[in-house]
């Protein structure tokens, strides 16, 4: 089971893998505190420990499309399929929240990440005026949108 305190413990092994640091973003405590009540987490867990980790929004959405916030795995998890598993576990819920679409951000750099989005059917979005130019925009349609 997870709690804030394992959470944030899981962050802060990730802190640093990501290209922009999620502590730079938010302190991890807060960003603990606010997955824990608002998001919609989707976790690998063995011993105790996390990880790898998908969260994101799938409730009180805007446009009627989840958002996934944070994926992350830890060093000795990776290349075991479990972020695939975990983003495919989260467009299964938004699914099941009558959701039309999952967007997602990754940096530009992150061609690793960017190969196994589109493995899972995500596409580059375009949107005018977009608020993170240096990064890809990613969303998987699970509907046509209205």
């Amino acid at each position: 089971m997870i709690n804030k305190d394992k959470l944030e413990a899981f962050l802060k092994s990730v802190d640093n893998l990501f290209p922009t640091p999620l502590s730079q973003k938010q302190e991890l405590s807060l960003l603990a505190e606010k997955f824990m009540e608002k998001a919609t987490m989707c976790y690998h867990e063995e011993n105790g420990e996390i990880l790898a980790l998908v969260a994101g929004y799938t409730q009180n959405v805007t446009a009627d499309m989840g958002y996934i916030s944070v994926v992350a795995t830890l060093p000795e998890a990776q290349g075991r399929g479990c972020a695939s598993r975990l983003v495919k576990e989260f467009i299964e819920i938004a699914t099941d929240a009558d959701l039309s679409a999952v967007h997602l951000y990754t940096a530009k750099s992150n061609l690793s990440a960017i190969a196994v989005y589109k493995k899972l059917g995500f596409t580059e979005w375009v949107v005018e005026g977009e608020t993170r130019p240096d990064d890809l925009h990613l969303i998987f349609s699970i509907k046509q949108r209205g």
